[in-house]
Protein backbone atom coordinates (compact mmCIF):
# COMPACT_ATOMS: atom_id res chain seq x y z
CA UNK A 1 0.00 0.00 0.00
CA UNK A 2 1.77 2.92 -1.32
CA UNK A 3 0.47 7.08 -1.36
CA UNK A 4 -0.38 7.37 -4.54
CA UNK A 5 -3.01 4.15 -3.76
CA UNK A 6 -4.36 6.46 -0.80
CA UNK A 7 -4.67 8.93 -2.83
CA UNK A 8 -6.41 7.98 -4.90
CA UNK A 9 -8.58 6.06 -2.43
CA UNK A 10 -9.95 9.14 -0.91
CA UNK A 11 -10.26 11.17 -4.23
CA UNK A 12 -12.71 8.38 -4.97
CA UNK A 13 -14.71 8.55 -1.76
CA UNK A 14 -14.45 12.13 -1.96
CA UNK A 15 -15.85 12.54 -5.71
CA UNK A 16 -17.54 8.99 -6.01
CA UNK A 17 -16.16 7.97 -9.31
CA UNK A 18 -13.37 7.13 -11.30
CA UNK A 19 -14.02 10.44 -13.67
CA UNK A 20 -14.63 12.75 -10.47
CA UNK A 21 -11.33 11.18 -8.80
CA UNK A 22 -9.11 11.31 -12.17
CA UNK A 23 -10.13 14.74 -12.45
CA UNK A 24 -9.14 15.77 -9.39
CA UNK A 25 -5.95 14.09 -9.30
CA UNK A 26 -5.08 15.34 -12.91
CA UNK A 27 -4.75 11.56 -13.79
CA UNK A 28 -6.05 9.01 -16.02
CA UNK A 29 -9.09 7.21 -15.36
CA UNK A 30 -6.84 4.20 -16.13
CA UNK A 31 -4.48 5.25 -13.67
CA UNK A 32 -7.04 5.62 -11.08
CA UNK A 33 -8.79 1.74 -11.76
CA UNK A 34 -5.21 0.63 -11.66
CA UNK A 35 -4.24 1.95 -8.21
CA UNK A 36 -8.06 0.64 -6.58
CA UNK A 37 -7.52 -2.45 -8.30
CA UNK A 38 -3.75 -2.59 -6.62
CA UNK A 39 -5.26 -1.46 -3.25
CA UNK A 40 -7.86 -4.57 -3.48
CA UNK A 41 -5.46 -7.31 -4.26
CA UNK A 42 -3.26 -6.14 -1.41
CA UNK A 43 -5.94 -6.29 0.70
CA UNK A 44 -7.93 -9.23 -0.44
CA UNK A 45 -10.99 -8.20 -0.20
CA UNK A 46 -13.45 -6.01 -2.34
CA UNK A 47 -13.80 -2.46 -1.26
CA UNK A 48 -16.09 -0.69 -4.12
CA UNK A 49 -19.03 -1.68 -6.55
CA UNK A 50 -18.95 -0.11 -10.31
CA UNK A 51 -22.20 0.60 -11.53
CA UNK A 52 -23.92 3.51 -14.33
CA UNK A 53 -24.24 5.79 -11.61
CA UNK A 54 -20.63 5.50 -10.01
CA UNK A 55 -18.91 3.69 -7.25
CA UNK A 56 -20.44 2.27 -3.85
CA UNK A 57 -18.05 1.60 -1.16
CA UNK A 58 -18.73 -2.18 0.39
CA UNK A 59 -18.51 -2.41 4.39
CA UNK A 60 -14.33 -3.32 3.61
CA UNK A 61 -13.94 0.30 1.78
CA UNK A 62 -15.57 1.71 4.56
CA UNK A 63 -13.56 0.66 7.09
CA UNK A 64 -10.33 1.35 4.51
CA UNK A 65 -11.68 4.62 4.71
CA UNK A 66 -11.87 5.16 8.21
CA UNK A 67 -8.15 4.50 9.04
CA UNK A 68 -7.09 6.19 5.76
CA UNK A 69 -8.34 9.34 6.95
CA UNK A 70 -7.22 8.91 10.70
CA UNK A 71 -3.31 8.16 8.87
CA UNK A 72 -4.00 11.22 7.17
CA UNK A 73 -5.07 12.95 10.93
CA UNK A 74 -1.63 11.44 12.49
CA UNK A 75 0.70 12.93 9.26
CA UNK A 76 -0.35 15.91 9.69
CA UNK A 77 -0.07 16.24 13.79
CA UNK A 78 3.39 15.18 12.81
CA UNK A 79 4.25 17.98 9.95
CA UNK A 80 3.00 20.32 12.95
CA UNK A 81 5.39 18.65 15.74
CA UNK A 82 8.09 18.88 13.42
CA UNK A 83 7.11 22.77 12.98
CA UNK A 84 7.03 23.36 16.36
CA UNK A 85 10.53 21.87 16.91
CA UNK A 86 11.87 24.45 14.44
CA UNK A 87 10.24 27.46 15.97
CA UNK A 88 7.29 26.99 13.77
CA UNK A 89 3.91 28.70 14.99
CA UNK A 90 1.19 26.22 13.60
CA UNK A 91 -0.74 23.74 15.86
CA UNK A 92 -4.01 22.60 15.94
CA UNK A 93 -6.19 21.19 18.64
CA UNK A 94 -9.63 19.73 18.77
CA UNK A 95 -11.29 19.14 22.07
CA UNK A 96 -14.57 17.55 22.68
CA UNK A 97 -15.94 18.80 26.50
CA UNK A 98 -18.54 17.63 28.76
CA UNK A 99 -20.89 20.11 30.26
CA UNK A 100 -19.30 20.04 33.48
CA UNK A 101 -15.85 21.20 32.53
CA UNK A 102 -17.16 23.94 29.71
CA UNK A 103 -19.71 25.51 32.71
CA UNK A 104 -16.53 25.33 34.97
CA UNK A 105 -13.17 25.00 34.21
CA UNK A 106 -12.74 25.67 30.50
CA UNK A 107 -12.04 29.29 30.53
CA UNK A 108 -9.00 29.29 32.91
CA UNK A 109 -7.33 26.13 30.63
CA UNK A 110 -7.99 28.29 27.44
CA UNK A 111 -6.38 30.96 29.30
CA UNK A 112 -3.22 28.84 30.42
CA UNK A 113 -3.40 27.35 26.90
CA UNK A 114 -2.91 30.65 25.13
CA UNK A 115 0.01 31.65 27.24
CA UNK A 116 1.63 28.73 25.94
CA UNK A 117 0.83 28.90 22.47
CA UNK A 118 -1.11 32.03 21.66
CA UNK A 119 -1.32 31.54 17.86
CA UNK A 120 -2.38 27.50 17.60
CA UNK A 121 -5.69 26.88 16.29
CA UNK A 122 -8.26 25.44 18.51
CA UNK A 123 -11.52 23.80 18.33
CA UNK A 124 -14.08 22.90 20.88
CA UNK A 125 -16.64 20.43 20.34
CA UNK A 126 -19.68 19.20 22.85
CA UNK A 127 -18.79 16.30 24.34
CA UNK A 128 -21.98 14.05 23.64
CA UNK A 129 -20.68 10.27 23.45
CA UNK A 130 -22.61 9.04 20.59
CA UNK A 131 -20.61 12.44 18.66
CA UNK A 132 -17.27 12.01 20.52
CA UNK A 133 -16.87 8.34 19.74
CA UNK A 134 -17.11 8.76 15.86
CA UNK A 135 -15.38 11.57 15.92
CA UNK A 136 -11.90 10.06 18.18
CA UNK A 137 -12.41 6.95 15.00
CA UNK A 138 -12.05 9.78 12.05
CA UNK A 139 -9.63 11.94 14.40
CA UNK A 140 -11.68 15.03 13.86
CA UNK A 141 -11.04 15.13 17.51
CA UNK A 142 -7.49 14.61 19.55
CA UNK A 143 -9.14 13.76 23.05
CA UNK A 144 -12.04 13.96 24.84
CA UNK A 145 -12.31 15.60 28.70
CA UNK A 146 -16.05 13.54 29.14
CA UNK A 147 -17.87 11.33 31.64
CA UNK A 148 -17.99 8.09 29.03
CA UNK A 149 -20.03 4.71 30.61
CA UNK A 150 -16.18 3.62 30.67
CA UNK A 151 -16.79 -0.07 31.23
CA UNK A 152 -18.50 -0.37 28.01
CA UNK A 153 -15.92 1.57 25.71
CA UNK A 154 -14.70 -0.64 23.19
CA UNK A 155 -11.21 -1.69 23.06
CA UNK A 156 -10.17 1.06 20.62
CA UNK A 157 -10.26 3.67 22.94
CA UNK A 158 -8.46 4.47 26.15
CA UNK A 159 -9.78 6.49 29.40
CA UNK A 160 -8.23 8.24 31.58
CA UNK A 161 -9.89 8.71 34.61
CA UNK A 162 -9.27 11.95 36.88
CA UNK A 163 -12.01 12.61 39.16
CA UNK A 164 -15.51 10.62 40.31
CA UNK A 165 -18.68 13.39 40.01
CA UNK A 166 -21.43 13.13 42.49
CA UNK A 167 -24.72 12.89 41.12
CA UNK A 168 -27.66 14.98 42.05
CA UNK A 169 -31.27 15.87 41.12
CA UNK A 170 -31.52 19.53 40.31
CA UNK A 171 -34.67 21.53 39.81
CA UNK A 172 -35.28 25.19 39.29
CA UNK A 173 -35.74 27.13 42.68
CA UNK A 174 -39.41 27.07 43.70
CA UNK A 175 -39.89 23.86 41.96
CA UNK A 176 -42.93 22.21 44.20
CA UNK A 177 -40.98 19.17 45.12
CA UNK A 178 -37.69 21.14 45.51
CA UNK A 179 -37.87 19.69 49.14
CA UNK A 180 -38.73 16.00 48.19
CA UNK A 181 -36.60 13.34 50.18
CA UNK A 182 -38.25 9.92 48.85
CA UNK A 183 -37.25 8.79 45.18
CA UNK A 184 -40.74 7.89 45.18
CA UNK A 185 -42.03 11.51 45.18
CA UNK A 186 -40.53 12.00 41.94
CA UNK A 187 -41.38 9.19 40.02
CA UNK A 188 -44.63 11.07 38.48
CA UNK A 189 -42.31 14.09 37.60
CA UNK A 190 -41.53 15.20 33.85
CA UNK A 191 -37.90 14.35 33.48
CA UNK A 192 -35.02 15.58 30.97
CA UNK A 193 -32.42 12.77 30.14
CA UNK A 194 -29.96 12.34 27.69
CA UNK A 195 -30.61 8.92 26.64
CA UNK A 196 -28.47 8.24 23.95
CA UNK A 197 -25.94 4.70 24.25
CA UNK A 198 -23.48 5.17 27.06
CA UNK A 199 -24.61 8.15 28.32
CA UNK A 200 -24.76 8.93 31.59
CA UNK A 201 -28.77 9.05 31.99
CA UNK A 202 -28.78 5.84 29.82
CA UNK A 203 -26.64 4.33 32.15
CA UNK A 204 -28.15 5.26 35.71
CA UNK A 205 -31.94 4.45 33.98
CA UNK A 206 -30.37 0.97 33.63
CA UNK A 207 -28.72 0.72 37.30
CA UNK A 208 -31.87 1.37 38.99
CA UNK A 209 -33.94 -1.33 36.72
CA UNK A 210 -31.39 -3.64 37.59
CA UNK A 211 -31.77 -2.95 41.58
CA UNK A 212 -35.63 -3.14 40.64
CA UNK A 213 -36.28 0.47 41.38
CA UNK A 214 -39.05 2.01 40.02
CA UNK A 215 -38.11 4.42 36.58
CA UNK A 216 -39.37 8.27 35.33
CA UNK A 217 -42.39 7.37 32.54
CA UNK A 218 -42.31 10.99 31.65
CA UNK A 219 -39.27 11.76 29.84
CA UNK A 220 -37.95 14.43 27.47
CA UNK A 221 -35.41 13.12 25.80
CA UNK A 222 -32.91 15.93 24.88
CA UNK A 223 -29.57 16.20 23.27
CA UNK A 224 -27.72 19.84 24.05
CA UNK A 225 -27.02 21.62 27.63
CA UNK A 226 -28.43 24.68 26.10
CA UNK A 227 -31.88 22.79 25.30
CA UNK A 228 -31.81 21.10 28.39
CA UNK A 229 -30.85 23.60 31.31
CA UNK A 230 -33.72 25.87 29.33
CA UNK A 231 -36.05 23.38 30.54
CA UNK A 232 -34.78 22.89 33.84
CA UNK A 233 -34.88 26.31 34.94
CA UNK A 234 -38.22 27.30 33.47
CA UNK A 235 -40.31 24.42 34.19
CA UNK A 236 -41.53 21.67 36.31
CA UNK A 237 -38.95 19.23 34.47
CA UNK A 238 -35.89 17.74 36.92
CA UNK A 239 -32.65 16.58 35.66
CA UNK A 240 -30.05 14.52 37.24
CA UNK A 241 -26.48 16.49 36.70
CA UNK A 242 -22.96 16.48 38.57
CA UNK A 243 -23.42 18.32 41.89
CA UNK A 244 -20.91 20.42 40.68
CA UNK A 245 -22.82 22.70 38.99
CA UNK A 246 -24.18 23.93 42.38
CA UNK A 247 -20.77 25.64 42.83
CA UNK A 248 -20.29 27.62 39.07
CA UNK A 249 -22.22 30.64 38.47
CA UNK A 250 -24.85 32.00 37.72
CA UNK A 251 -25.40 28.16 37.10
CA UNK A 252 -25.69 27.69 41.11
CA UNK A 253 -28.44 30.62 41.04
CA UNK A 254 -30.62 28.46 38.79
CA UNK A 255 -30.42 25.12 40.08
CA UNK A 256 -31.56 23.59 43.32
CA UNK A 257 -30.35 20.37 44.85
CA UNK A 258 -33.18 18.03 45.46
CA UNK A 259 -32.43 16.28 49.27
CA UNK A 260 -32.77 12.79 48.30
CA UNK A 261 -32.09 10.25 50.95
CA UNK A 262 -30.72 7.37 47.77
CA UNK A 263 -28.07 8.47 45.68
CA UNK A 264 -27.44 8.29 42.63
CA UNK A 265 -24.97 6.76 40.43
CA UNK A 266 -22.15 8.57 40.11
CA UNK A 267 -19.75 9.17 37.19
CA UNK A 268 -16.43 9.49 36.31
CA UNK A 269 -14.64 12.28 34.47
CA UNK A 270 -11.56 11.93 32.45
CA UNK A 271 -9.44 11.65 29.35
CA UNK A 272 -10.83 9.54 26.53
CA UNK A 273 -8.68 8.81 23.76
CA UNK A 274 -8.04 6.30 20.73
CA UNK A 275 -5.64 3.66 22.17
CA UNK A 276 -2.21 3.63 20.80
CA UNK A 277 -2.48 6.84 18.67
CA UNK A 278 -0.13 9.55 20.35
CA UNK A 279 -1.45 13.39 20.36
CA UNK A 280 0.43 16.11 19.08
CA UNK A 281 2.32 18.41 21.04
CA UNK A 282 -0.54 20.93 21.42
CA UNK A 283 -2.87 18.17 22.17
CA UNK A 284 -0.96 16.97 25.16
CA UNK A 285 -0.27 20.51 26.57
CA UNK A 286 -3.98 20.93 26.40
CA UNK A 287 -4.24 17.56 27.94
CA UNK A 288 -2.06 18.11 30.31
CA UNK A 289 -3.84 21.46 31.58
CA UNK A 290 -7.09 19.25 31.92
CA UNK A 291 -5.44 17.35 34.40
CA UNK A 292 -3.88 20.35 36.30
CA UNK A 293 -7.18 21.90 36.66
CA UNK A 294 -9.71 18.88 37.42
CA UNK A 295 -6.78 18.28 40.34
CA UNK A 296 -6.46 21.31 41.69
CA UNK A 297 -10.48 21.54 42.20
CA UNK A 298 -11.20 18.09 42.45
CA UNK A 299 -13.05 18.97 45.72
CA UNK A 300 -15.48 21.33 44.43
CA UNK A 301 -15.77 18.90 41.09
CA UNK A 302 -16.90 15.93 42.79
CA UNK A 303 -19.50 17.31 45.26
CA UNK A 304 -19.81 21.08 44.35
CA UNK A 305 -18.84 22.10 47.54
Amino acid sequence: MKDHHLKAWLSLVETGSIRGAARSLHLSQAAITKAIRELEQDLDAPLIVRSSRGVTLTECGHQLTMRVRLAQAQFELARQDIRQLQGGKEAHVSVAVTPTIYVSLLPDVIDAFRKRMPLAELNLEEGMMPLVLPALRDGSIDFAVAAPVHQALAPEFSFEPLQTLEMIVGCRPGHPLAKATEWEQLLDCEWLMHLAPGSHHTDMVGQLQRAGIPVPQRIITTNSFGVTWNLMTRSDALLSCPAAWLSVQPYAQQVTRVPLRMPLPSITLGILSLRDTPLSLAAETMAELFRREIAAHGKKLATGG
